[in-house]
């Protein structure tokens, strides 16, 4: 079933129907409607009430009340309908009206008296409003006595939700409304425009009903739209009083008077601690009942309270922060060290500088800490050096590990085995036994005669070999065996040959995939353009000279970079 059809039946099932809302008292109705007509005269009016004894009791005990601060006491209904007139009487019959469709048992485990509390909140602020609003006290009093009267209607069809109230009375007025949705699949001001219709209410306070969150619909007239706002600002006015976070509703109320009525912070702040103290008036003209009222003042004294253990709780983050990034700092540095340490060790398994060979020569360039690359190259007789040069497959700390290992088995094997061949084949079962992740090296190895120019040479599955000439390149010597740490049976084969006069480069990818000024990487032809233009080069500057030609002086570089020179005698 689609979506957009699933939302519709369930929004539909869940509507509220004029047949679920509660039954007003209609001899109360009766009085309501009748003051709306035109011509109604004060003795047909005073008949109605005086015919329910209840609201007749009712209506002399409110017109006495010191709410309504008349200076005379009323003592008959007649006159009570004369002094308030007819819009009063109209309006007090409704507020009588709302506070008897539900009695107070109606909602199982419910207090209503908490509902009508909040009630009187929003009607003493929008009667307080009224005069910023230029319009009439009573019909704002009305308004904010009945404007969230949609909600208690919502608890009276669905008592199972009356769980939740506590959450929905601590929330401000707009995450309320979306409370509602989750709960109700409707709200508070969609029932209250539906209950106002059902009653025939009057179209102003309807509209202040069903409007008091959206606004009202364009064409409404200016003195309506101005009850609806008036309604608006009385819900945060008395969400001041009852949500959790104070602050945010403090702040809202400014904003709202001031947008709406041009008032000041100050001015709205006196506003809000009149609320608290007509609260209790109010309600004893009502006949309803309420607590001890929270005064401004405390309201203020908690919301600072708060906000001082967020700042406090802010400040313990901060600390905290603080703590974990000198701990990171620490860490680094000690990893830093750790680095150095491992790029001593590194350093000291290449052939040492200040003992250098003569007729070979080699550079290794890390790209990071530590190299996965190296080379090396010992005497294994008078005439004859042992030489090789590996890459490490990966970078970083474990392949400089691996690579550790593979050199040190190369200087500590190669001292017995003069064979390259049979040398690399020790060396990989060496590794193919302890490898891990699938890490391997690739590898030459090889043995210079250097009185008669004979290379012996093996590979394990490394770049090829390039044997240079004075000016050209004579040949390449591609690897006929896998990578060291592949396979523990690999056989790798020598490759026998003369340097005559030239000279032998081995070098790592790091060289053929750098990338050069224009940003294109070097390769093979590349390769072989440099080496030519870097022949006459003196052996031992060589090496620099070709990398600097390809990478720049700056060296950033993407992998590691050794290169390995063996000059044949001239």
């Amino acid at each position: 079933m689609p979506d957009q059809q699933v939302m519709e039946e369930t929004v539909a099932e869940h509507s509220v129907r004029p047949s679920d809302l509660p039954a007003p008292p209609k001899d109360a109705i009766r009085i309501v409607q009748a003051c709306s007509r035109p011509g109604v005269d004060s003795r047909d009016l005073a008949h109605l009430v005086a015919n329910d004894p209840v609201l007749t009791a009712e209506l002399l005990r409110i017109s006495n009340s010191a709410y309504f601060g008349l200076v005379s006491q009323v003592k008959s209904v007649s006159r009570a309908v004369t002094v308030l007139g007819n819009r009063a009487l109209r309006n007090l019959m409704l507020c009588l009206s709302m506070r008897d469709a539900l009695r107070s048992d109606a909602i199982p485990g419910f207090n209503i008296d908490v509902y009508w509390e909040d009630a009187l909140r929003r009607a003493v602020s929008a009667r307080m409003l009224a005069e910023l609003a230029s319009l009439d006290p009573e019909e704002c009093f009305t308004a904010g006595l009945l404007q969230d009267f949609g909600l208690l209607v919502l608890l009276f069809i669905n008592p199972e939700q009356v769980e939740h109230w506590d959450r929905l009375a601590a929330s401000t007025p707009g995450d309320r409304r979306d409370i509602e949705i989750d709960l109700f699949h409707s709200t508070h001001d969609e029932v209250g425009l539906t209950l106002a219709n059902s009653w025939d209410l009057p179209q102003d306070l309807a509209f202040a009903m069903g409007y008091h969150h959206d606004g009202p619909p364009e064409e409404t007239d200016s003195q309506t739209r101005m009850l609806c706002k008036v309604a608006t600002c009385a819900d945060w006015m008395a969400s001041v009083y009852r949500c959790a976070d104070k602050r945010v509703a403090i702040q809202q109320v400014r904003a709202l008077l001031a947008e709406n009525f041009d008032a000041s912070p100050e001015h709205s702040d006196y506003l809000l601690q009149q609320v608290a103290e007509s609260v209790a008036e109010a309600a004893t003209a009502m006949g309803m009942r309420v607590g001890e009222q929270q005064t401004f003042d405390q309201v203020l004294r908690e919301a600072n309270l708060r906000l001082a253990e967020e700042n406090l709780s802010y400040q313990e983050l901060t600390w905290r922060l603080e703590q974990a990034l000198g701990e990171r700092d620490r860490y680094a540095a000690e990893l830093n060290r750790e680095l150095e340490l491992a790029r001593e060790v590194q350093k000291s398994l290449l052939p040492d500088a200040g003992t250098k060979l003569a007729g070979i020569t080699g550079l290794n360039l890390s790209a990071k800490a530590v190299s996965g690359d190296f080379f090396d190259y010992y005497r294994v007789g008078e005439n004859k050096m042992a030489f090789c040069l590996a890459d490490v497959s990966g970078k970083g700390m474990n392949a400089a590990l691996l690579m550790a290992k593979t050199a040190s088995l190369f200087r500590c094997l190669g001292k017995g085995i003069h064979d390259p061949g049979k040398l690399l084949a020790m060396i990989n079962r060496e590794i193919f036994e302890t490898s891990v992740r699938g890490m391997f090296v690739t590898m030459l190895a090889g043995v210079v005669d250097q009185a008669s120019g004979e290379v012996i040479l093996a590979s394990a599955g490394h770049l090829p070999a390039v044997h240079m000439g004075c000016a050209a390149l004579i040949a390449e010597y591609p690897a006929e065996a896998p990578p060291l740490g592949i396979s523990p049976d690999s056989i790798f084969p020598n490759n026998t040959f003369e340097l005559q006069g030239g000279c032998l480069y081995l070098y790592t990818d790091g060289l053929l995939e750098a990338r050069m000024e224009d940003g294109s990487r070097l390769e093979r032809d590349g390769l072989i353009r440099v080496l030519k233009e870097h022949a006459s080069i003196l052996l031992d500057d060589r090496p620099l000279a070709i990398t600097d030609s390809v990478v720049g002086t700056d060296r950033v570089l993407e992998d590691d970079l050794t290169l390995m020179i063996i000059e044949g005698t001239k």
